[in-house]
């Protein structure tokens, strides 16, 4: 099997980064932001409201969790001014961090984008407003639909650009909802969807689903909760990002195995795939020693690809993969996990019972 190393990259949301970025220098902000919501009933789409403050502590956790589990982020550096002021993550650049300049136009890009949008524009007005935003930016450079493009269209053109790299694409929150709810990457039986299960144990999930969009494939660990684990250990939120670099050597191991997944999927070859299986017993068993005597929740990372037929026999076959992490990086939270997020929040200044209750609410696991 390829190194497994070669095999665990994601691209990251410039708006991320952005959300991240302004939770540092401005605190948290409890203005209203917006996430799509598909009216599938009236063949339409509406806006409903989210806490800027969960998008950006969202975001935060999204961070944790990759800089313990990926052994390289990438993003698209014409697109990363809004954050580039943010020291701290400047200083992970060309190590962890790995800017790229993606060709707009490059035909893998085009192409995985606009099947990208084909899978994402489900309702008739999304379709349309997408068009209008398509001839509008050809003809004055302008979007008459902008947010929605921001949401919708930017959505997109990150998986052309994760398929141009061959890596996993990791969302921003208020994106991460739209894949969630124009079901992207998930089977769904109405289609006619056949899905067998590989392994269903406490704290491993494989599976493969064949859809009418080509086959999913889908691995998830649920582990010690890394977000609460690195919030324990810090004494404020300057010490987050160190705290997290601390971690990558524990989860060392799990960093390979997800690599390994990755190119097990990759090759087609079922030897291979099935040698991967015979490892997650193991998996399994260590995932939970490592869970022994916490009372801080889970953490839930799933690693989904859909594999689908690409215009050029050229393009090498990593390049049918799209990849993408679960869409909510969530910290599972019982009671005492609580505990965690109540010290991110005092560090964050933030005491206010209405305020406090409202993030934590974002957070509950019936969420």
């Amino acid at each position: 099997m390829n190194d497994p190393v070669t095999h665990n990259f994601s691209f990251w949301d410039n708006w991320t980064f952005e959300s991240i970025s302004s939770l540092y220098s401005e605190g948290l902000d409890f203005s209203n932001s917006k996430r799509l919501k598909v009216d599938r009933d009236r063949n339409s789409y509406d806006w409903e409201e989210i806490c800027e403050a969960c998008v950006q502590i969202e975001s935060l956790f999204s961070l944790i969790n990759e800089l313990v589990l990926r052994e390289k982020i990438f993003y698209d550096s014409k697109f990363s001014d809004g954050w580039r002021s943010f020291e701290r993550l400047n200083s992970l650049d060309g190590t962890l961090l790995i800017p790229v300049d993606i060709p707009t136009f490059n035909p893998v890009v085009a192409a995985s984008r606009n099947q990208a949008l084909e899978l994402l524009c489900v309702t008739e007005k999304m379709r349309q407003h997408q068009k209008e935003n398509l001839i509008g930016y050809q003809e004055t450079r302008k979007s008459p639909h902008d947010y929605f493009g921001q949401v919708v269209w930017g959505t997109a053109g990150n998986f052309g650009r994760s398929s141009f790299l061959g890596a996993h694409y990791v969302p921003h929150p208020i994106r991460a909802s739209l894949l969630e709810r124009t079901n992207f990457l998930k089977p769904n039986v109405d289609l006619g969807t056949e899905v067998k299960e590989w392994i269903n144990e406490e704290r491993v999930k494989l599976f493969a689903g064949l859809t009418p969009l080509g086959k999913v494939h889908h691995f998830e660990l649920i582990l010690p909760p890394l977000v609460a684990e690195v919030l324990e250990s810090s004494s404020n939120l300057s010490e987050i990002i160190d705290s997290s670099l601390e971690l990558r050597e524990k989860y060392k191991r799990i960093r390979e195995w997800i690599g390994e997944y990755q190119a097990a999927i990759e090759s087609e070859d079922p030897s291979q795939v099935s040698n991967f299986k015979k490892t997650l017993d193991l998996v399994n068993k260590d995932l939970a020693d490592m869970k022994k005597g916490s009372e801080l929740g889970d953490t839930s990372v799933g690693v989904s690809f859909l594999s689908v037929k690409v215009p050029s026999p050229k393009i090498p076959d990593v390049r049918k993969f799209w990849g993408i992490r679960s869409a909510l990086n969530k910290l599972i939270l019982n009671r005492k996990g609580e505990r965690a997020l109540a010290r991110l929040l005092s560090w964050l200044d933030c005491e206010g019972e209405r305020e406090m209750e409202l993030i934590k609410d974002h957070f509950h696991p019936q969420k």
